[in-house]
This record gives structure tokens, sequence and C-alpha cells, in this order.
């Protein structure tokens, strides 16, 4: 094998593994932004039932046990219940869907990076 070719087998090489490290880099960059928005979506739908029940949960007993509730408390636990199953329902088919809307992106996290040079006297 001549120089020539060992010099292009490791071109070929390095080509195949800056590839091999991009596309890694994009699904690492796709789970990162993935997981963001997962979070912050989350937090946004629970952090307004959190309001509601801080807010407004003595209507339905909130933190009493059901054993304790007046007959207008059920009926106002009950309400509440199937409102908030709606809410983290639709949530979490938000999530999914921003899910499979990031799928349809090649995406790269633009992190901040600082490069150090040694000052040269």
């Amino acid at each position: 094998m001549d120089i020539y070719s060992q010099m292009e087998d490791a071109s070929n090489f390095s080509k195949k593994d800056e590839d091999r490290n991009r596309k890694k880099y994009e699904t690492e960059s796709k789970a990162r932004l993935q997981k963001i928005i997962t979070t912050k979506l989350r937090t946004s739908f629970i952090g307004a039932l959190s309001s509601f029940e801080q807010n407004f949960g003595e209507i339905w007993g909130y933190g009493i046990s059901e054993a304790d509730l007046t007959d207008k408390q059920r009926k106002w636990r009950e309400l509440w219940d199937l409102c908030r199953t709606n809410v983290l329902n639709n949530g979490n088919h938000q999530i999914r869907s921003c899910e499979n809307e990031i799928m349809q992106y090649i995406v790269y996290w633009n992190r901040h990076q600082n490069i150090l040079k040694q000052k040269e006297d």
C-alpha cells in the first residue's frame, strides 16, 4: 500500500468519523430539546392545576379525605376530577404532538462555548 492510498484511507475514515459524530450530536440535540420542551409544558399545565387547587380547592374539599366530604363537596370533587383528567390528557397529547413535530427537524444545539487562547509573550 503506497502513501497516497494510506492518506486516502485516513481521509475517508476521518470523514466517516465526522459524519458519525455529527449524527450523534443531532440525535443528542434533538433529545435534549425534546426533554426541555416536555418539562416546560408539563410544568405549565401541572402548575396551572396546582394553582386552581390552592385557590379553589376548598370548594371540593382539597386535602380532605373522601369520607369526610359533604355531599356538595363530593359533587364538586367529581367535577374537578373530570376537569383535571381532561387537562392532563390534553397536556400529554400536546407533549406527544410536540415530540412528533420535533422529529420532523434536524436539530443542532447551539451551545455557548468559550475558547481560551494562551497569551504569547
